[in-house]
This record gives C-alpha cells, sequence and structure tokens, in this order.
C-alpha cells in the first residue's frame, strides 16, 4: 500500500473496531528494507496514532510478538467505549 492509502485503510479500520467494541488489533506494516532504515509504513504508524482521529480511540501501540509479526507489526489497543450519557 502507499502511505496514503495505509493511513486510510487504518482510520477505516479502527472506525470499525470501535463500532464492534473490539479492544486490541493487530496491524501489520512490515519491516521494511533496513537499507531504507525500516519501512515507510512502520515509522508513520505511530505518527498517525498521535493525530485525531485515531487519537481519541487508540490507548496504545506495542510492537508486536515475534509469532505475530514482530518488528514488522503492532499491537493496538483501543479505549473502551464511554457509556451513554443519562
Amino acid at each position: 500500500m502507499s502511505e496514503a492509502t495505509a493511513h486510510q485503510a487504518l482510520t477505516r479500520l479502527v472506525g470499525a473496531a470501535a463500532r464492534y467494541e473490539w479492544r486490541t488489533l493487530l496491524v501489520i506494516t512490515g519491516k521494511g528494507s533496513r537499507l531504507a532504515g525500516g519501512g515507510v509504513l512502520r515509522r508513520a504508524l505511530p505518527l498517525w496514532l498521535e493525530q485525531e482521529p485515531l487519537r481519541a480511540r487508540v490507548l496504545a501501540a506495542v510492537p508486536a510478538r515475534p509469532e505475530d509479526g514482530g518488528d514488522g507489526a503492532f499491537y493496538i489497543r483501543l479505549r473502551k467505549p464511554k457509556a451513554p450519557r443519562r
């Protein structure tokens, strides 16, 4: 994916996950080329998560375990949905 397409896809995924009340996502960015200092998507993901609208929905992002992709993937933990006001 291009960087712009990946950013849009991540935003849609997090939005859908929030609607379904999922709490954890596995996002695979790929490791990228060592010569280029790692993948563009791998470097961009943490920046995207700090921007709206993702910032309001994301609690944390941590690198995945080796069996789930290691350096080429992240676990994204979503915030609990807020209870409706009465």
